[in-house]
């Protein structure tokens, strides 16, 4: 018999639902990402990539346990500077954000650091992380571009934006407090490659081919668009879901339909417009006709049914 996990007492259960209560409540809960985060750059998937730019599936609300690890990682931010500064580095640029590929590949860099002394003229972007042992020891001892492709995404994207050549990576041991610092050099062909992977995603209106068949396996085990890829479930309705939308800049766009910019506020207001028609190909479904006139699109459904978009409901 397997055994029973074991039941979270009354007041954790308490924790963990004001936290949730107090994110939910606040008005930067609403907030979905513009564009693509520096970090999701270490995913191998496009199709990752592209159904997060397109607000896809459903907005996921953290967990109070997750929220607190968030917290987490903010105060030992604020200890590593405290550290660095310390050893004599000189801390400045705390938290500048960027965006590149028309503000389409966005984040943030914790620092930019004067002083290291293997390199004490260098400016550095700073990256700081904190993890549980197994992984520091893994950054440790197979170094960050392997270990965790993602941060050396997030540090690159951070280097290539902010125009700085060296980055230190900063990783924190949560269980024995120790240090780890990596220092690496930016390479630009790199930075450049990624850049036109999210460019290229941004123009692109056919979903990319998902990377596996297999949603058991890694990387789509854990995917947050696993049901978009194996499940035949449908995306969300709004305007990024859309055939007539077109991406602008910096988390703009523009519906082509009404001839009119869309602000971000604007695109999620999408669900209830009249004209919306999702792209063919987030339809679980083959396309099997169109009626310009009607401003519709017929599906034959992978259950074999047939699904008219854009009907009104009493003919769907």
């Amino acid at each position: 018999m397997v055994a029973l996990p074991p039941i979270e007492a009354t007041t954790v259960v308490a924790i963990w639902r004001a936290r949730e209560a107090e994110a939910a409540a606040d008005p930067r809960s609403a907030y979905e990402g513009y564009g693509v985060s520096a970090s999701a750059l270490g995913a191998p998937c496009d199709r990752q990539l592209w159904l997060g730019l397109r607000w896809a599936s459903p907005q996921e609300a953290p967990s109070g346990r997750l929220l607190r690890i968030f917290e987490r990682g903010d105060i030992e931010e604020e200890r590593v500077l405290a550290d660095l500064r310390r050893a004599g580095i000189e801390i400045g640029r705390e938290q500048e954000r960027f965006a590149l590929a028309g503000g389409w590949l966005r984040g943030k860099v914790d620092a930019v650091g004067v002083g290291f002394l293997e390199a004490p003229k260098a400016e550095h972007v700073v990256e700081i992380k904190s993890m549980k042992a197994a992984d520091w020891r893994a950054v440790q001892k197979h170094g960050l571009a392997k270990a965790k492709p993602e941060h050396w995404h997030q540090l690159h994207a951070g280097m290539a934006a902010l125009g700085v050549a060296r980055g230190a990576y900063v990783a924190v041991n949560k269980d024995d407090e120790s240090i780890y610092i990596e220092r690496v050099r930016l390479d630009v062909e790199e930075a450049h490659r990624q850049e036109a992977r999210v460019e290229r995603l941004v123009a692109q209106h056919e979903a990319p081919l998902p990377i596996a068949e297999d949603a058991e396996r890694p990387p789509c085990r854990f995917c947050r668009h696993r049901a978009l890829c194996f499940e035949a479930a449908m995306p969300r309705r709004h305007c990024r879901t859309c055939l007539h939308f077109a991406f602008g800049r910096d988390g703009n766009g523009h519906c082509m339909r009404f001839d009119e910019p869309r602000s971000p506020r604007r695109q999620q207001e999408g669900k209830d417009c009249p004209a919306h028609l999702f792209l063919p190909s987030l339809v679980p479904g083959e396309q099997v006709d169109a009626d310009l006139d009607a401003e519709t699109v017929t599906y034959r459904m992978r259950d074999g049914s047939t699904w008219t978009d854009g009907a009104a409901e009493a003919t769907a």
